[in-house]
């Protein structure tokens, strides 16, 4: 395509990279594809693109509802612990506590949501690679 230095924001740089592009060439593929296959791959394409926003949302959904319920359960037993007399270090042992499950809990749930990004992406990635073989063999069969 371009140099690393290349900007796809500078619009000189865009004007320039346009004007270098051989459309000419390309445009006699293109217009031999068969527009039924495109179609279809492009409906392929959206449903892979809607799985994936689909497992990202159930499992931010699960995400969502794991945190509530450790805000509650932490609230609860803060609740439990407070209503006892308790002296300075002992204050200071609860706090530590806490703040161990909490990082604990939150580790647990950046994880959940870096896996569901993954497989998120892995759905995205194989359709994307479906689709640039489907291109592939739709423009050697209209030679």
């Amino acid at each position: 395509m371009a140099d690393k230095g290349f900007n796809p924001f500078d619009p000189e740089a865009m004007t320039k990279w346009m004007r270098d592009m051989p459309f000419a060439d390309m445009m006699p593929k293109v217009l031999q594809m068969d527009p039924q296959a495109m179609m279809s791959m492009q409906s392929r394409n959206m449903e892979a693109f809607q799985a994936a926003n689909s497992a990202a949302a159930e499992a931010y959904k699960d995400l969502f509802a794991k945190q509530v319920e450790v805000f509650q359960t932490m609230l609860k037993e803060a609740r439990e612990r407070a209503g006892g007399s308790m002296d300075a270090e002992g204050q200071q042992k609860m706090m530590a506590e806490a703040m161990e499950r909490a990082m604990t809990h939150m580790t647990e749930l950046a994880q959940e949501a870096q896996a569901a990004n993954s497989k998120a992406w892995e759905i995205v990635s194989a359709r994307m690679k479906e689709s640039l073989a489907e291109i592939e063999s739709m423009a050697k069969t209209k030679k």
